[in-house]
């Protein structure tokens, strides 16, 4: 049985990077400090975000899911229940 292979290291966010986020959630992202992962095609999916946004505000989501098309589906499970 093959070892899985290691995790990905996180990446700062490039300028490019910024621009996708802001395109995927509509809005500027807050609090960004890492990309945590990339889907197949490149873009970011999953980012790390700061305990505390710029101006103090606590923000109590470590992993950050910004791609769309995962987002829907995770709704879609939610709705049906599967995420008691």
């Amino acid at each position: 049985m093959d070892a899985a292979p290691p995790p990905t290291p996180h990446t700062p966010p490039t300028d490019a990077d910024v621009a996708a986020i802001g395109e995927q959630l509509g809005r500027v992202p807050r609090g960004l400090r890492a990309i945590a992962h990339r889907c197949p095609c490149g873009l970011p999916d999953v980012v790390e975000t700061a305990p505390r946004l710029e101006d103090g505000t606590p923000f109590p989501t470590l992993y950050y899911l910004t791609c769309p098309r995962a987002a829907s589906a995770i709704g879609t499970l939610e709705a049906e229940g599967v995420m008691k």
